[in-house]
């Protein structure tokens, strides 16, 4: 059995119809490979706050999971397609011995008392199946962004329990009302300094974190990033943070759930 670093990996579910919205899930799991046939998971260090994703690399049929004094646990199956098969319920309160039997040959499982979010975040989730996604120790990705997205300023929302960043455009005056992201509107008749339409943007930006709080019932974490060394950090309840560090990284996102970029600059350095 072998522990290794935290690895990214997406659920997804697929559509019926072609024009049905992507549903997909992105997290960071703690990745045990087991190569033997009969594994005691007591005998895995667990990560609190990360759910572990086992990779069953021997070649026979089924493996022997031993549950023996286990914690309440969530399970879910996959096959060696990387398909999901289906989830179980451990909890936790068997005496004596507690074994499973599975084909499965990757498994995602987590502690529902002490990882919450992790139940919370895949709730009501219809998974198909799962793929990897590269992390920063394996490749770093630096493109052209698509148009109107990785230019300044822009707004970023970190999501929940996720390596995720969605980035959302900010318009000012913008000549259209259909551009993606967030269009302020600014009286061109009246001038003003970079100083106070930069204030503008924060007193607009306060009110989407608010906004988005109250929607997703979480402290939601919005940064409004005005270049590539100045930031506004918002969080409920709380005054805007001036910060010379701007969010990088991770899976960046467009408004639409589209990844854009991966492990790389939030913004277009061509």
């Amino acid at each position: 059995m072998k522990t290794t670093n935290i690895h990214f990996i997406s659920l997804h579910h697929n559509p019926v119809h072609n024009n049905t919205h992507k549903e997909y899930k992105i997290f960071g799991a703690q990745h045990v490979i087991i190569q033997k046939t009969n594994v005691s998971l007591s005998d895995i260090t667990f990560d609190k706050t990360h759910p572990v994703f086992l990779e069953i690399q021997h070649d026979q049929l089924t493996t022997l999971l031993d549950w023996t004094n286990c914690k309440p646990y969530e399970i879910w199956y996959f096959n060696e397609k990387l398909e999901f098969t289906g989830k179980a319920f451990s909890i936790g309160e068997a005496s004596g011995s507690f074994i499973i039997q599975t084909q499965a040959k990757y498994i995602l499982l987590w502690n529902t008392e002490l990882n919450t979010k992790t139940s919370e975040y895949l709730a009501n989730f219809r998974c198909s199946y799962f793929e990897w996604q590269e992390t920063a120790e394996h490749q770093f990705t630096s493109q052209n962004f698509p148009t109107h997205y990785g230019r300044f300023p822009y707004v970023i929302i970190k999501q929940e329990n996720s390596p995720c960043f969605t980035q959302i455009p900010v318009h000012i005056n913008p000549v259209s009302n259909t551009l993606p992201g967030i269009s302020i509107v600014i009286n061109a008749e009246v001038e003003m300094t970079a100083e106070e339409i930069e204030q503008i943007m924060v007193e607009h930006v306060t009110l989407v974190q608010q906004k988005e709080s109250e929607k997703q019932k979480r402290n939601v974490k919005v940064a409004l990033v005005i270049n590539a060394n100045k930031a506004y950090y918002f969080e409920q309840d709380k005054e805007p943070i001036l910060n010379n560090v701007i969010t990088s990284g991770g899976v960046l996102l467009d408004v639409e759930g589209q990844i854009i970029a991966k492990n790389t600059e939030h913004y277009n350095q061509l």
